[in-house]
């Protein structure tokens, strides 16, 4: 029961710091860009606390999962009687500026996240039939050095391997029960396939990362040159995933996951340790910038899509086209939401 509740607690914590990061954006670009914030409100449904300081309300509701900034005249029908400091009487570049930095600041959260929490050298995935399978090499193992050089960390590993090129050998140690083995194992050169279809060659052994992190220690450069790796590495793998899914390369089911899933992903988080909750909540932070971006109505990307055809019309649609489009786009995420959270009951509760 105790390790419910705490799981409870870090769920509802965690969802309301990805929310008010993102919220935050949005509230301080408008502020900026000299927009009034009527509200701002961590959490949906009923107000249990609220706090006026200047011209915004700032409240925490009932409902922890969801938040809001509400600006003075940001809404469609507010056009017809637009008055200084509405959202809709700013020009279309700064009501952009106001739309993107919600997602921004996401995505800078989770580089900054990245910038100290780092996989550990531990093996996990051993690719059947690759040059590291071959030699010997088990999940679990933790790779200490390559070619001479210590390594302490995961990213240390693809750097070396990948600037390989397949042309030599590499003296690999690495630690199995406490003991240090040495092999010398040859890279293989693999063709792979980026989002749009491009061909790319890259030099590997055939391993994966265990899944244990720890706190990075290194100095300011190689914080923000490996922080820079993590998020454009990973923000590349989950626009290719999305790609796939589109295309019909990969299975919805099993392949997303929602509030469901990630819930049950934290709980598991909490037993590994604070370090790993960490590393989540930079992933969480990340998938949440770039799914928002994502070109669809309701989304924050929608409202981007909205301001470019405003500007290429020289007008903004019309509000019963707006209202329209935003009411098939709320049945078609709600009908997504519903598939993607049955999934993750059958997949995390039924099946337990």
């Amino acid at each position: 029961m105790l390790s419910f509740l705490l799981t409870g607690f870090v769920v509802v914590v965690v969802f309301s710091i990805v929310i008010l990061v993102h919220e935050l954006g949005h509230f301080l670009v408008a502020r900026k860009t000299g927009v009034r914030v009527e509200r701002f409100s961590l959490g949906l449904g009923k107000v249990l606390l609220s706090k006026t300081f200047g011209d915004t309300e700032y409240t925490i509701c009932a409902i922890p999962f969801g938040g809001y900034v509400k600006m003075a005249g940001d809404e469609p029908s507010d056009t017809l009687k637009i008055k200084p400091g509405d959202f809709y009487a700013q020009p279309p570049g700064k009501r952009f500026w106001i739309i993107f930095s919600g997602a921004a600041v996401n995505y800078i959260f989770a580089f900054l996240l990245f910038c100290f929490i780092v996989p550990t050298a531990r093996v996990g995935i051993v690719v059947d039939d690759m040059p590291a399978y071959r030699a010997g090499i088990v999940t679990g193992d933790k790779i200490v050095s390559i070619g001479g050089k210590k390594i302490d960390y995961w990213y240390q590993v693809l750097e070396i391997i990948s600037k390989n090129k397949s042309v030599d050998s590499l003296s690999i140690e690495f630690e199995r029960d406490e003991k240090i083995y040495d092999v010398n194992i040859k890279p293989e050169t693999i063709e792979t396939e980026g989002i749009f279809g491009n061909k790319k060659s890259i030099s590997k052994i055939g391993i994966g990362y265990y899944g244990d992190v720890e706190v990075l220690k290194s100095n300011i450069v190689n914080h923000v040159k490996v922080g820079t790796q993590q998020i454009l590495s990973n923000t590349a793998l989950t626009y290719k995933f999305l790609w796939y899914l589109l295309t019909g390369k990969i299975a919805l089911k099993g392949s997303a996951t929602g509030p469901v899933g990630i819930a049950v992903m934290l709980g598991k988080a909490v037993k590994v340790g604070f370090v790993y909750l960490v590393y989540l909540v930079a992933h969480i932070n990340l998938a949440l910038a770039i799914f928002n971006l994502l070109p669809f109505p309701v989304l924050d990307g929608g409202h981007i899509l909205f301001l470019g055809l405003e500007k290429i019309r020289k007008k903004a649609l019309s509000v019963k086209t707006q209202e329209v489009i935003q009411y098939i786009a709320i049945s078609l995420i709600l009908v997504l939401f519903l598939v993607i959270t049955w999934n993750d009951i059958s997949i995390w509760i039924l099946k337990r």
